[in-house]
């Protein structure tokens, strides 16, 4: 890149390739987000992570010697709206959060008296409505119990083995190799194994998933780039083998959105295959890859196995595996903008690039 701060119009042409890069990314954003019918706020978090940054390179430009006038006002008006796009942004990305509370989630909010008036439905009324119950017939017939399709539990139950073996692995590095960007991985190992059900399909949702979670840890920790990068990190940065509670929150909601997305499988009821797949298609086109300024040979790892997860659901023999790959497929591009979304990976993926 050219010293910043002198003008260069080869320089000039770099960040109107980022602008035009991150303008088609928002308009896949809001494009398919419109045919979903739903907004992923770990998406627009980390797209305001990218804009944060594109507007802050835009505004830095504006400041350069030698600068034509014209130029710097055009520069200058850009920078103006790219700011308001990015005051809207969180205000978007707080609706979407509303918007995935779950029943359960809502019940405590009323209970707790946080729930807030712009998560009540416009033109309801905010009175508490009266309840109406099922009535058990005194002789005669049976109370019915609803299909429970999964539950979360407390602790996670490690059947396959899988959280041990990176728990023990990612403690072995930690000496040489900085074990953030690993315990991410190992997190979203742990959350999806905390999940119970007793339809018969639950080893190939637990299990199919944690595999992928697993060769993406040992890949981070035991191959190139990865390894190198991580030992590097460690001579330049802090150990960090923890997880903030942001993070885990947006794990714990990536997880959980997985695990909806799979209900009708759980339940055993019929499924739209086609539209799984179309749904996972989307997810893929829409993977984050960040700004110019991170580490990509990392992210193109992530984008690997989400293509081959997408490949496995056009494929696999059976259409129980379909879906549970096609929504893997879209849990992983949704941890992929989870990650983006928060300050401390992006630091690090950042600090990695020469």
């Amino acid at each position: 890149m050219s010293d910043s701060s002198s003008f260069h119009f080869e320089d000039l042409i770099d960040r109107m390739l980022l602008l035009v890069t991150l303008n088609s990314t928002l308009i896949h954003f809001l494009l398919s987000s419109q045919v979903e019918g739903s907004i992923d706020p770990d998406r627009v978090d980390s797209l305001t992570q990218g804009l944060l940054r594109t507007r802050k390179w835009m505004e830095e430009a504006t400041t350069m010697k030698g600068i034509p006038p014209s130029t710097q006002n055009i520069l200058s008006l850009i920078v103006k709206r790219l700011s308001q796009v990015e005051s809207l942004l969180p205000k978007l990305s707080d609706k979407a959060k509303q918007a995935e509370q779950t029943p359960a989630q809502e019940i405590l909010s009323f209970l707790d008296g946080t729930k807030s008036d712009a998560v009540a439905q416009p033109g309801k009324s905010s009175t508490p409505t009266t309840v109406e119950t099922d009535l058990v017939p005194l002789v005669g017939g049976t109370e019915v119990k609803p299909v429970e399709a999964y539950r979360k539990v407390d602790v996670e139950d490690d059947q396959f083995g899988l959280i041990g073996q990176i728990q023990r692995q990612i403690q072995q590095y930690s000496a040489r190799c900085h074990v953030m960007l690993p315990t991410w991985w190992l997190e979203v190992l742990r959350e999806i194994h905390r999940y119970k059900s007793e339809s018969p399909y639950l080893g190939d949702v637990i299990e199919l998933p944690s595999r992928i979670m697993v060769k993406i840890t040992k890949g981070l920790l035991t191959e190139a780039p990865g390894a190198r990068l991580l030992q590097d990190l460690l001579k330049s940065r802090q150990q960090e083998n923890y997880l903030n509670a942001s993070e885990q929150e947006r794990i714990e909601r990536a997880v959980s959105k997985y695990f909806q997305g799979l209900e009708g499988i759980l339940k055993e009821n019929d499924v739209n295959v086609k539209d799984k797949i179309l749904e996972a298609q989307t997810a893929f086109d829409g993977f984050g890859w960040g700004g110019p300024e991170l580490e990509k040979r990392l992210i193109k790892r992530i984008n690997q196995e989400c293509q081959e997860a997408l490949q496995s659901a056009e494929s696999a023999s059976d259409k129980p595996r379909q879906v549970i790959y096609a929504e893997i497929t879209k849990l992983l591009c949704k941890l992929q903008h989870a990650m983006l979304a928060e300050p401390r990976p992006r630091e690090i993926l950042a600090q990695m690039k020469p």
